[in-house]
């Protein structure tokens, strides 16, 4: 499976941050450990909805990556000029060495 991590991604998470007049702002930010790790994409296929007003075109792919355990759903991926929305993050078994992380890329178009 290593030769197969042939990708480079980055996993981002949202804080809140102080806005500086009382409130805070969500803003994406690098994981702290390994926020860059390699990883075998698979694109699944992907197709079109109808979504405000729009149409966007929705993109499907699995990450596999060295096990971990600090992801979350609510965590993305940053890979090929895309922003991936982590959709379902497989639990590593007791001494996994790997866990596959289900995303999905979308862009409205008019």
């Amino acid at each position: 499976m290593i030769g197969k991590l042939d990708q480079k991604i980055a996993l981002e998470r949202q804080v809140r941050t102080p806005d500086g007049g009382g409130g805070q702002t969500l803003d994406w930010v690098p994981f702290p450990s390994d926020p860059k790790p390699w990883a075998k994409v698979e694109l699944k296929g992907g197709g079109e909805v109808a979504q405000g007003g729009g149409t966007v075109a929705k993109q499907r792919a699995l990450f596999t990556i060295r096990a971990r355990s600090d992801l979350r759903a609510s965590d993305r991926i940053l890979w090929g000029d895309l922003v991936w929305n982590i959709v379902s993050v497989g639990r590593p078994v007791a001494r996994a060495r790997y866990q596959v992380i289900e995303a999905v890329a979308g862009e409205l178009s008019a």
